[in-house]
């Protein structure tokens, strides 16, 4: 996002550091010098959506990136003139001050902001945030089953009984309506317990899909649905968990830029003209990481092309290692599907 400003205009650059119970804002114009702090409560959602009504005009708003800014976003994006997100990390890297204040911070983004300087991180749109939200939920949910499924086993195992072949709420019922009577009342007991969670958390995960499925109906997710789909070992959950927290493909210049974003990129120690290359640094997003392995062990069974770049990688790095070769690379290969509108066996021709 840019702004123009002109010596005739008195441009407000508005910098807010936020926090859990207050926000300081930092209202300042190159143009005359003027710099104005205000301390507002963040319960107070009217008295805020008050004042940033009232800010003067032309103004450009910065918020700080913190783990509880949306709120603040989605009160502020129909209201401001100019929302963006600054990088708190970053930012405070480039304040060069060694005395740290709310009023230094909120100072800091907005005069960062007023001379280009400020580094921007990505908000997504709602309709992405949205997505996002209920995928974030049905992985939980997925996690938590096989949470739960784990400690059957173990169950199981403990008193040497192989248990149901299908392991679900419906099979765990089955077979304890037949079998349960050789198990230990504690243990049945236990089981029957489980038999509650696992109905409970199958109901919600299947409540969470047909979220997804409704919102990937939408415009804006089609077109790169579309493409994504043909790339092996891609579901409906994959698919939607992708689209979620990538957001815009476009935004990634380089195919090295998605991988680090997803946190899959190798971590490099050099030192002494030497270069060591170590586990992947998992920054970005966990759930994308994750649903990402997830699909590339699919893929890896059904496309014999990436069952063959998994073997090949295996040999030295072993089958883990080389699985997250293959996420990686699905990773960057969707990217460039995307950007170029191509499917996927249109991308491994060429490549």
């Amino acid at each position: 996002m840019e702004f123009h400003m002109s010596k005739e205009t008195a441009f407000w650059f508005v910098g807010i550091d936020l926090h859990k119970d207050t926000m300081t804002v930092c209202l300042y114009c190159p143009t005359s010098g003027e710099v104005r702090y205000r301390k507002l409560a963040c319960k107070c959602r009217e008295q805020v959506a008050e004042f940033f009504r009232g800010l003067p005009r032309p103004h450009v708003v910065a918020i700080e990136a913190v783990g509880m800014y949306r709120w603040l976003w989605e009160l502020l994006e129909p209201i401001v003139q100019g929302l963006l997100l600054a990088d708190a990390t970053a930012a405070r890297a480039l304040a060069g001050r060694r005395l740290k204040t709310d009023r230094e911070d909120a100072f800091n983004i907005a005069d960062l902001l007023a001379h280009g300087r400020l580094p921007v991180a990505y908000a997504p749109p709602g309709e992405v945030q949205e997505l996002r939200d209920w995928t974030r939920r049905r992985n939980r949910l997925s996690r938590d089953h096989a949470r739960t499924l784990h400690w059957i086993k173990s169950l199981m195992n403990l008193n040497n009984r192989p248990g149901p072949a299908r392991l679900d709420g419906e099979g765990l019922v089955r077979y304890l309506k037949g079998q349960g009577d050789k198990l230990p009342t504690r243990h049945r007991t236990v089981l029957w317990d489980c038999v509650d969670q696992l109905t409970l958390i199958e109901r919600q995960i299947q409540a969470a899909e047909r979220e997804l499925i409704e919102l990937l109906k939408r415009p804006r997710f089609q077109a790169t649905a579309e493409i994504l789909t043909t790339f092996p070992g891609v579901g409906l959950v994959t698919l939607a968990t992708v689209l979620a927290e990538v957001g815009d493909f476009h935004r990634f210049t380089h195919r090295k830029a998605i991988a680090r974003y997803a946190g899959l990129n190798p971590t490099v120690h050099a030192s002494g003209g030497k270069n060591c290359t170590g586990h992947i640094a998992k920054a970005g997003p966990p759930d994308l990481r994750w649903i990402l392995q997830q699909a590339a062990w699919t893929a890896i069974r059904v496309e014999p092309h990436l069952k063959r770049m998994w073997l090949k990688i295996s040999r030295s790095a072993g089958k883990k290692a080389a699985a997250v070769a293959v996420a990686r690379k699905m990773l960057t290969w969707m990217w460039y599907a995307v950007r170029e509108g191509k499917p996927y066996r249109s991308h491994v021709q060429a490549a």
